[in-house]
């Protein structure tokens, strides 16, 4: 968790929490794959990749995972390792709990947020 609190840190904004998190990948297993770090926090789920971050809404449910890879559909989709199927579950029960005490999380990015991510060329 220190290593995602870490890569969370200069992309939350003031009075934000982290909850979880968890890398996850893109491209061909085989060839060329590209890391991700997604982190749940109580406002918002961050896709973070060279220290930039593409902040989204945290009314995101990743779903029941099962198999090696678990597919995840944000921006793109994303392919996460069973290794990581415990933060998922935990992402999932933060965002129920937040649900469940009325207190629903922001659909969209707050506009004092930093501008959306987007991959350099050639990712």
């Amino acid at each position: 968790m220190e290593m995602i609190s870490t890569r969370a840190k200069p992309h939350l904004l003031p009075g934000e929490r982290v909850q979880t998190g968890f890398i996850a990948q893109t491209g061909a297993m085989l060839f060329r794959t590209t890391v991700w770090t997604i982190i749940a926090t109580d406002r918002a789920i961050l896709v973070v990749r060279r220290g930039e971050a593409l902040r989204l809404g945290r009314d995101v449910v990743f779903g029941t995972p099962t198999g090696l890879y678990h597919e995840i559909h944000l921006d793109r989709a994303y392919k996460v390792h069973r290794d990581y199927y415990k933060e998922i579950a935990q992402a999932d029960e933060a965002l129920h709990e937040m649900r469940s005490q009325d207190a629903p999380p922001p659909a969209a990015p707050s506009p004092d947020a930093p501008p959306p991510y987007a991959p350099p060329p050639g990712d």
